[in-house]
C-alpha cells in the first residue's frame, strides 16, 4: 500500500539438511498503521502454507 500504510514481506529459504532432506522455512512479516484493521480481515492461510511447504519439500527431496 502506499505510504507504508499496510506492508507484507514474505520470505523464503531452502536447505539441504542431512541424509538427502532438505529444510524449508517461511517467514512473513507485516507492518504499518492499518495493521490491526488488515489483520483481523485476513482469513487463516495456515493450511495453504503447510500444503505448500509439504509439496516443495517432497519435490526438492526427489530432485537430490
Amino acid at each position: 500500500m502506499p505510504l507504508g500504510l499496510f506492508r507484507g514481506v514474505r520470505t523464503y529459504e531452502v536447505s539441504p539438511g542431512a541424509d538427502g532432506q532438505v529444510t524449508f522455512r517461511m517467514r512473513e512479516e507485516y507492518t504499518g498503521p492499518l495493521l490491526p484493521l488488515i489483520w483481523r480481515s485476513m482469513p487463516d492461510l495456515g493450511p495453504s502454507f503447510q500444503q505448500f511447504a509439504r509439496g516443495l519439500k517432497q519435490r526438492a527431496e526427489a530432485a537430490r
